[in-house]
């Protein structure tokens, strides 16, 4: 039998080169991601065996609460924490190789804050001390606060293309939220309805932070058009905390600790979908 013609012998390699190409499966190339996930509480920070002046209903009629004396203090253990919440967001991400993708993420996170509050008064009770109803109240206060994060970041994958594969990724950002982490303000009854006096200020709230997030996970394909992620995230973000007692002798009795930006890790777990936009072939030698 002669031997093929050398051109009929390329054209034959370039067509059996080709179907195998076509058998190879395909990597997501470009895809549109929407997330939801649910992140861990933890406590923010404490302030233990704070002095705290005792205060008083002011004058008839005026909603102020004013310092009962020199020398009149209660004692305050003040806790604030932040709650569980949800967090969603949408996502885009490139790969240009076959493991190296870059990513920009949006997300909404519920960072709502919950305060706590024990007191011990002075021996003999100060007549008409409004510190225990100001520390009922916050004991258990809730403040909704909303926090909206950007970042941009990188991915890596292995084994694209297969029906599941684990991947990794690193991003980097801004945090900003709708209130601070240090100021509280209780309530008291005055008269027929409640008034309000603020225990803990917080004259320079910081509301915008740093942050950044390392994750893993594994994604399952879902189809030629789709795939599912599963995956843990190690947040830090740098945050308002408290660093030390406060002095208890201002004119208002409102304390002013020191604090100041320390970073926070918060644990997330999140699920994804992945809408593919773009497709490459993975190269088989």
């Amino acid at each position: 039998m002669r031997p093929a013609p050398p051109a009929l012998a390329a054209l034959m390699f370039a067509c059996g080169s080709g179907s195998l190409l076509a058998q190879t499966p395909s990597e997501p190339h470009l895809y549109l991601t929407v997330l939801a996930g649910y992140r861990t509480g933890r406590v923010l920070w404490s302030l233990n065996s704070q002095p705290f002046a005792v205060l008083m209903a002011g004058t008839p009629n005026t909603d102020t609460a004013v310092v009962a004396g020199p020398g009149q203090y209660d004692t305050l253990d003040i806790h604030r924490e932040f709650g569980p919440s949800f967090v969603v967001g949408v996502s885009g991400t490139y790969f240009s190789g076959s493991h190296l993708g870059f990513q920009g993420e949006f997300a909404f996170l519920g960072m709502g804050v919950e305060s706590r509050c024990t007191i011990r008064q002075t021996q003999a009770p100060y007549p008409g001390d409004l510190d225990p109803q100001l520390c009922a109240t916050l004991d258990g206060q809730t403040a909704a606060t909303s926090a909206v994060s950007a970042s941009i970041g990188i991915v890596g994958r292995v084994t694209a293309g297969a029906g599941v594969y684990p991947y990794v990724r690193a991003n980097a950002g801004v945090l900003t939220r709708t209130h601070g982490t240090i100021g509280m303000v209780g309530q008291y009854q005055s008269g027929d309805h409640l008034a309000t006096a603020v225990v803990v200020a917080d004259p320079h709230s910081a509301n915008t932070a740093l942050h950044v997030t390392f994750g893993a996970g594994v994604a399952v394909s879902m189809g030629t058009g789709y795939q599912v992620w599963f995956e843990g995230r190690d947040v830090l973000a740098q945050l308002d905390q408290v660093t030390g007692s406060a002095d208890p002798s201002g004119a208002t009795g409102a304390l002013v600790p020191p604090h100041g930006s320390r970073l926070l890790q918060n644990f997330v777990f999140a699920i994804g979908l992945d809408v593919v936009f773009e497709k490459q072939r993975r190269r088989r030698y």
